[in-house]
């Protein structure tokens, strides 16, 4: 590579916007203003929750060589943020210290931080098989189960023996996202000219459904083809709208230019209009000239400025799942289904979960009363919350069977409320809880695996946004947050979104009196909106979404966008 006199790659450069880059290279700048609008401070957010893992993951690094060790615990601290951190990195290494936090590697093509270095020989002192695995701390699940032994590529270390165990083989698969990944990949490349990379690299994190936090180390040359395929890439002569621009401290200047242009990726983001620039189509004009059915009326639309069309009522209004699972029929002058839903008792649920710490809220509407259940204790309740929300919803529907109707749970897009319950179901299920009551105490006890997989397959558990997409197509986001206020509701609380519920449920945790208290409120209020939202969105879906344009008729609708 030659890189003249530009100063090294970055991580940062390589992922997300390439564009972002140039201009901070413009401008000599490579770190992001100073910027307190709402996108500075989801980017401030982003960096709390990362140093907030760190500090998690440095408590429960060894502190001493444990009996039966047969290595010398020792660890250097380099200050990442000093001038000289690439120096004092290269000391660390020479005092063969098993780990080393904070390190900073450059050579004349790449400058990288990672969290740690870990000594993976285990010979005494500083010789030439001294060597190191680059760990990385991830915000994500960093493996998966292998589906066979074959395909098992990880071994494991638990944080209070890292640098001084060796990994043990465990069956489960690598998994990364491109930004961790090119760091250890950088890293690693950096440790192999110094002649000190082991073969492996590292990451801290979660897997599968367990919250337990380790170090995952897989083969190098894993991470290394992501690396490569990034460095081939294109430096861009102009922007092009990511998903990355919404954080960005050039998103205004970007998206002055992305606007002259009418560009393409106002309404395909990232690869989406990769196939229509490939045939010479770069504006929403040239797109909406193009003719190819449901995009090009998507593209007249935004043009329009309209970010949603109503497709046509024959492909989705009929769907048995709006109407709770139940075959659509049409009785003379009669409202739309008017004796099927009058025998259904109708609930919406939303759920708040914080990464590290799991469900904190599960919420409940019943068209006249939200009820939430809710877990703001200091160190967690093990499941207690999670076990009264299935107790009421088993109540809910006995019930409604004695009643002579049947129960219809909803939730808007259900993937995280599946997760957490079969997480707790399988952490949890079969415990006893003992719950104190109006009515006294009472034993109360968490499903099992079994139990929960019968209700999420039921017809009784429904999702609303399978019904939203086939219904809607949008230039946007189909979230509830978009939706809604199509179906005519108003959220109350302002600015709150997933990232800022955690902020605010590690504020109610963690810190006292009316701060507490406040946090512990909005989150509330901000749950209770959803499932209201989820039951205005399911009711104007069966008014037939009005107040919404139509998808063109007559033109081919194409429902696979690129």
């Amino acid at each position: 590579m030659n890189v003249g006199h530009l100063p090294p790659l970055t991580p940062a450069d390589l992922t997300g916007c390439r564009h972002r880059a140039v201009l901070r290279r413009k401008l000599g700048s490579w770190e992001p203003v100073k910027d307190l609008t709402g996108a500075g401070l989801e980017r401030l957010s982003a960096r709390a929750g990362a140093a907030s893992r760190r500090r998690a993951v440095m408590e429960l690094l060894p502190h001493k060589s444990r009996l039966g060790d047969k290595v010398a615990w020792s660890r250097v601290d380099v200050p990442f943020d000093d001038d000289n951190a690439v120096e004092l990195t290269l000391e660390a290494i020479a005092t063969g210290a098993r780990v080393i936090t904070g390190a900073v590697l450059e050579n004349s093509e790449f400058r990288v931080y990672v969290d740690f270095l870990v000594r993976m020989d285990h010979t005494a002192g500083f010789d030439d098989r001294t060597v190191y695995a680059p760990v990385v701390i991830s915000s994500h699940a960093v493996a998966r189960p292998a589906k066979s032994s074959a395909q098992a590529d990880c071994a494991i270390v638990d944080l209070a023996a890292l640098g001084l165990s060796k990994p043990i083989p465990v069956a489960w698969r690598h998994r990364t996202v491109a930004g961790e990944g090119q760091r250890a990949a950088m890293a690693h490349t950096i440790l192999k000219e110094w002649g000190r990379a082991a073969a492996e690299v590292g990451f801290i994190g979660r897997a599968g459904a367990s919250p337990r936090v380790r170090c995952f180390f897989y083969s190098a040359e894993i991470v290394m083809p992501g690396l490569m395929a990034a460095l081939s890439e294109s430096i861009p002569t102009r922007p092009s709208r990511v998903k990355e621009c919404k954080v960005c401290e050039f998103h205004n200047h970007c998206r002055l230019q992305l606007l002259e242009t009418a560009d393409i990726s106002l309404l395909l983001p990232g690869d989406k209009n990769r196939k229509w620039r490939e045939r010479g189509i770069d504006t929403l004009p040239q797109l909406m000239a193009a003719n190819v059915g449901e995009t090009s009326q998507l593209a007249r639309a935004w043009l329009q400025g309209k970010t949603i069309l109503r497709r046509e009522y024959s492909r989705w209004v009929s769907d048995p799942l709006l109407w709770g699972n139940q075959e659509f029929v049409l009785e003379g002058k009669q409202a739309p289904m008017a004796r099927e839903l009058a025998k259904l008792v109708e609930v919406d649920v939303d759920m708040e979960a914080h990464p590290n710490r799991g469900t904190f809220l599960w919420g409940t509407f019943d068209g006249s009363r939200y009820v939430a259940f809710s877990d703001f204790s200091a160190d967690g309740d093990e499941g207690q919350h999670v076990a009264e929300f299935w107790e009421w919803l088993q109540q809910s529907r006995a019930a409604a069977e004695r009643d002579g109707k049947t129960l219809r749970v909803w939730v808007y897009a259900a993937q995280g409320e599946n997760h957490w319950l079969r997480y707790y179901a399988r952490q949890f299920g079969g415990r006893e809880y003992r719950v104190e009551g109006t009515a006294g105490s009472r034993v109360i006890a968490m499903p099992s695996i079994q139990d929960v997989e019968a209700f999420i397959n039921s017809d009784a558990w429904c999702d609303i946004f399978p019904v939203v997409r086939k219904a809607l197509a949008s230039s946007d986001s189909l979230g509830l947050k978009t939706i809604a206020p199509l179906a005519g509701f108003e959220f109350s609380q302002e600015g709150v979104n997933g990232r800022a519920a955690v902020d605010l449920f590690e504020k109610a945790v963690g810190r006292t009196g009316s701060e507490a208290a406040v946090a512990r409120r909005t989150l509330e209020r901000y749950n209770a909106d959803d499932c209201v939202a989820t039951a205005s969105v399911r009711a104007w879906l069966r008014r037939g979404a009005p107040g919404v344009d139509d998808v063109a008729s007559g033109e081919k609708v194409n429902n696979s966008q690129p």
